[in-house]
């Protein structure tokens, strides 16, 4: 409280909080309440949303010729339009692959017209030192978010929700190359296809072109067409052609 650090300097040790905000109730003032690291944080990712990307890990397991393997998915996500980027899968996500990935990830963002310049991840260990210093030359700041607390990055962690929710989780994959399909075609779906309550309703690719659908008063059954993916698991709807 800056009320109680300016006593406290002007040597009124002995005042407490309590005291204090009786005092400012008492004339009229609304305490502030405590510090709140997560409402401060929630500043930093509203006014740097275009510039913002948070990046995590899923696993997903694999029938692969020596059995089941966990295979790691390392994919960065856009705060501002919710685009995903998967960079890289691989059962062994170790120090010399991390670095790789990094150079590929400069190369991907070196062509985007709004370059990043923050890059939000937890403490998992994966984001080694090298991974974070090859981001620093390239003027990207890593930010590494607080032990325990998954809201910091709850934009990424809910697009493994989906991902696993949607798709995944309803397939047994059958080697590397069946998880990069799976993963292809749910990501079309979630990026032209798929509406997003953070984006009020629009699809990333909407919200990327400032595109909207065309509003309408109403919409017949016979005007309407579904389309699938996945055999049936993904569905979405779409308008028939004039």
């Amino acid at each position: 409280m800056a009320i109680k650090g300016e006593l406290y300097r002007l040597g009124y040790r002995t005042i407490g909080r309590t005291t204090i905000n009786g005092i400012l109730r008492k004339h009229g003032f609304k305490p502030e309440p405590p510090g709140n690291p997560d409402s401060t944080w929630a500043e930093f990712l509203r006014s740097h949303a275009s510039t913002l990307w948070a990046c995590d890990f899923f696993t997903k397991p694999v029938l692969t010729m020596r059995g089941w393997v966990d295979f790691y998915v390392l994919f960065f996500i856009h705060l501002g339009t919710r685009r995903v980027h998967i960079l890289g899968i691989t059962p062994n996500p170790n120090g010399a692959w991390m670095e790789q990935q990094a150079r590929n990830l400069c190369i991907f963002f070196g062509d985007l017209e709004t370059p990043p310049k923050y890059i939000i991840h937890d403490a998992d260990t994966k984001f080694t030192r090298d991974f974070r210093k090859i981001l620093k030359s390239e003027g990207i700041k890593p930010v590494r978010i607080g032990p325990r607390r998954p809201n910091q990055n709850s934009v990424a962690e809910r697009f493994v929700r989906s991902i696993k929710g949607e798709s995944l989780g309803r397939f047994l994959v059958f080697g590397e190359d069946h998880l990069w399909y799976l993963i292809r075609q749910y990501m079309e779906y979630y990026h032209a296809k798929r509406s997003h309550r953070g984006l009020e309703y629009r699809t990333p690719e909407q919200a990327e072109t400032g595109s909207e659908t065309e509003a309408v008063e109403a919409i017949a059954r016979s005007d309407l067409v579904r389309r699938e993916a996945l055999g049936g698991v993904l569905k979405w709807y779409e308008r028939k052609a004039a």
